[in-house]
């Protein structure tokens, strides 16, 4: 009896390794938290931030399956892998009250989805499809820069970066057929973004989005976009750049990974 409690126990224990990683982050470090950590662009952020010396909290639905974000932890130890689904209020809400007293200079809110493209297609909609796709790309966000609110506040930097644009942005007239759920998706995380800027346009906080551009990732190959793109190492560090150079006239405008600013 006794071996089994034990074995049941170490199972248990090797359990909450896999999903989240303790770290005793370095207060004389800025911080990131970065949604969707685990590959693409998420994946790239977290490792630049981390060679730059920040601290990193990266989260993602699955750690127990993000083997390249473990493998960054190898090497910086400040990187912090911690389970989050945007699409949980549970989820999110544990996640900031373990960080409750942390300052997050950057939320950057990365997470986000493409959804399947025959279901976005006139003609063969699928709303289950199209509550996904709102339900990250656009209450998740919102969701996790409400629950971290008061960390990014406590900060030096204040900055809350939501990431995309683009198609959501596309005046009337330049419009393009197809990708509905996407769109719609995006148009309205850039809304809520803007809504919430204006809300706390009278504290230090800066909200920006930025689009990264045609990122060679998982997101732009399920799009069925065959063109020409940038690397996510080259999307991520023009990102960063942006994010550093950030000045308060850009607060709640979309500015394209090169600092064009993008009317919407």
């Amino acid at each position: 009896m006794l071996n089994q409690i034990l074995a049941i126990l170490i199972i248990t224990l090797s359990c909450i390794s896999c999903t989240s990683t303790t770290v005793n982050l370095n207060p004389n470090s800025p911080t990131v938290l970065i949604t969707g950590a685990n590959r693409g662009l998420g994946l790239e952020f977290s490792r630049q931030y981390a060679a730059s010396g920040w601290n990193v909290i990266a989260s993602c639905r699955n750690p127990r399956s993000a083997t390249n974000l473990h493998n960054l932890t190898k090497k910086y130890p400040q990187v912090a892998i911690e389970k989050l689904d945007v699409t949980s209020d549970r989820q999110v809400n544990t996640l900031a009250q373990k960080y409750h007293s942390q300052p997050i200079d950057i939320l950057l809110n990365n997470a986000g989805i493409y959804g399947t493209l025959e279901k976005q297609t006139l003609g063969s909609f699928d709303f289950e499809e199209l509550k996904k796709v709102f339900d990250i790309n656009t209450i998740g966000s919102l969701r996790v820069s409400q629950a971290f609110l008061d960390n990014v506040l406590l900060s030096d930097q204040k900055k809350i970066i939501s990431l995309g644009g683009g198609m959501g942005t596309q005046s009337i007239g330049r419009l393009f057929g197809g990708h509905y759920f996407m769109k719609m998706s995006k148009a309205a995380h850039l809304m809520a973004m803007g809504v919430m800027q204006t809300d706390l346009k009278n504290t230090e906080l800066q909200i920006v989005m930025i689009s990264p551009g045609r990122v060679d990732t998982q997101l732009m190959r399920d799009s069925g976009w065959s063109g020409p793109s940038i690397s996510a190492e080259q999307s991520a560090q023009l990102v960063i750049e942006q994010i550093a150079a950030l000045k308060p006239d850009m607060n709640g405008r979309l500015i394209l990974y090169n600092g064009t600013v993008i009317p919407w």
